[in-house]
């Protein structure tokens, strides 16, 4: 069976090759089907034109992997996709589906979707289809749409050995063939690949949906496993800097440690960093001191706020005291320091974005992100957004870093305002422009110009 598996556009400024859609399509290998993944994002395609390239292959079935910061693109292209081709059956997951099942399938006029893990379940679904089987409530994992109710199956197990799975799809995401607009949009070299070597997050903040994605247990792949497939990178594709994307690539010391004296061992000449962040109260000097013999230049780490109270609020288990000798410590070692900010926060007042303006200036970090809460679809933010509502329909347009849900004593205006001061007091000063604009490469300059605007508006 012929399987088109599609990214949707969004307005995001990082292009990066979807690796989920990559492990489904290496997956659907295995079981004999032909795979073609269309990323949209990368052609910045949208709606009438997304559908007219999804459609030029000729799919047997369409799979669409859905963020809820993509959503109205994703509805759009979708229906699009049925207005040419209703009789082509198309399949929705992701993130999206993961958290909000019944309300997806029922807006987005989708049939059939799949839930969490798909490597599995998904071509197991196909194998159905290609039979011209029924998808009944066997299939585990399956969400089922018909006259307008949503049935789900039970959801399966999460997949305990990762080493199982497939390596991603390389030759169908190319890291040679995207945009020079990786994660967080700096980087050393190109081209840059996303790699994942665990998955899943025992903590629970309220803000963040990783639970929900991949439970609260943390699983990883085996070290050997995780440098077999950068080897590839290195060798198939020329990739020169490898991004790990996990949500907790430092949890367990011996698992960091080992990927990195295998990366030394097999003498990769790679460079790497963290995007989505590492927990900094994780590291010590011997671990940092390892990480950079192994090529790493920068961490990025997830502090959220300057308030010790507003963490404590949102069951973020940080201990505010000792970041700054931690982040001092990775600076000794040569590598760059990135820190997360969230504005916004039930918790959040005047004086604790304060707060948060003044640590962010006295730690050293080189640079650092201040995005407005976006209560994620699967966090416990989000039930606690919908209790506001009460019944009103969830507006979608806005489900970004810049556009405002006030959740406490602050209204939109004052969050925008905190928010552009919080970025400016950042980064006027010198050595912080400095290491910007040393990093940016031409490509680079329109994006980061298109980000600068958002916060400014």
């Amino acid at each position: 069976m012929k399987v088109v598996l599609v990214a949707p556009n969004s307005k995001a400024h990082t292009i990066t090759p979807p690796l989920g859609l990559g492990y489904l399509a290496a997956s659907l290998r295995l079981h004999g089907h032909e795979p073609v993944i269309v990323d949209l994002a990368k052609q910045r395609l949208d709606g009438d034109r997304g559908a007219e390239a999804v459609l030029a292959h000729r799919p047997d079935l369409i799979g669409v992997g859905i963020l809820s910061t993509a959503y109205l693109p994703a509805r759009a292209l979708i229906e699009a996709i049925k207005a040419r081709r209703p009789e082509t059956p198309l399949v929705a997951g992701g993130p999206h589906i993961t958290a909000l099942p019944d309300d997806a399938l029922k807006n987005l006029g989708v049939e059939l979707g799949v839930v969490g893990e798909g490597e599995i379940v998904f071509p197991e679904l196909v194998d159905r289809l290609a039979a011209g089987q029924p998808v009944d409530g066997n299939v585990p994992s399956v969400c089922r749409q018909a006259r307008g109710e949503v049935t789900c199956s039970q959801r399966s197990e999460f997949i305990r050995d990762l080493d199982s799975l497939p390596f991603p799809a390389w030759d169908l995401i190319d890291p040679r063939t995207y945009p020079d607009l990786p994660h967080q949009l700096l980087h050393k070299k190109f081209p840059v690949a996303p790699v994942m070597t665990s998955r899943g997050c025992p903590f629970d903040c309220n803000f963040c949906a990783s639970t929900t994605l991949w439970g609260r247990g943390w699983r990883t792949r085996s070290p050997g496993n995780v440098v077999d497939e950068i080897e590839l990178l290195v060798r198939d594709f020329q990739v020169k800097e490898i991004h790990f994307e996990d949500d907790n690539f430092t949890l367990k010391k011996s698992h960091a440690a080992t990927v990195c004296e295998e990366i030394i061992r097999r003498r990769l000449d790679i460079v790497w960093c963290t995007p989505n962040g590492v927990r900094v109260d994780s590291l010590d000097e011997e671990m940092v001191s390892l990480m950079r013999r192994s090529g790493c230049y920068g961490l990025a780490f997830g502090i959220e706020s300057g308030s010790q109270k507003v963490l404590d609020i949102n069951n973020k288990k940080l201990d505010l005291a000792k970041v700054a000798a931690k982040v001092e410590m990775v600076k000794r070692h040569g590598i760059e320091t990135h820190g997360f900010f969230i504005v916004g926060l039930p918790g959040e007042t005047v004086e604790t974005i304060k707060e948060t303006m003044e640590f962010a200036r006295r730690v050293p970090f080189d640079r650092a992100n201040f995005a407005l809460l976006a209560p994620l679809p699967g966090s416990d933010i989000f039930q606690e957004y919908l209790r506001r509502l009460d019944g009103k329909e969830i507006d979608y347009s806005s489900f970004n870093y810049f556009t405002p849900f006030p959740m406490g004593e602050l209204d939109a205006a004052t969050l925008n305002r905190w928010q552009r001061r919080l970025v400016f007091s950042f980064y006027g000063r010198p050595r912080q422009l400095w290491t910007l604009a040393r990093h940016l490469r031409p490509a680079q300059v329109k994006e980061v110009a298109k980000a600068l605007i958002h916060y400014s508006t």
